[in-house]
């Protein structure tokens, strides 16, 4: 392949990049605000359910290996 040809679709790959980004309908800045602030809500909520499962686990395997001594 020639490097001329080469040149051509690499430029051609990047003038379609350009245009699909053009045609994306980006969010306002409040939606992305109120976006974030449900990621992080589901994120800490999340964490915490999962540290109080572990935490009850943890005691649950105590509480097991203590009766098997």
């Amino acid at each position: 392949m020639e490097q001329t040809e080469k040149r051509n679709k690499i430029r051609k790959f990047i003038d379609e990049v350009i245009a699909e980004v053009k045609k994306v309908a980006w969010p306002k800045k409040r939606e992305l605000y109120g976006a974030t602030a449900v990621v992080l809500t589901v994120v800490i909520l999340l964490s915490f359910g999962i540290g109080v499962v572990d935490a009850i686990l943890g005691q649950l395997m105590q509480f097991i290996i203590t009766l098997g001594t």
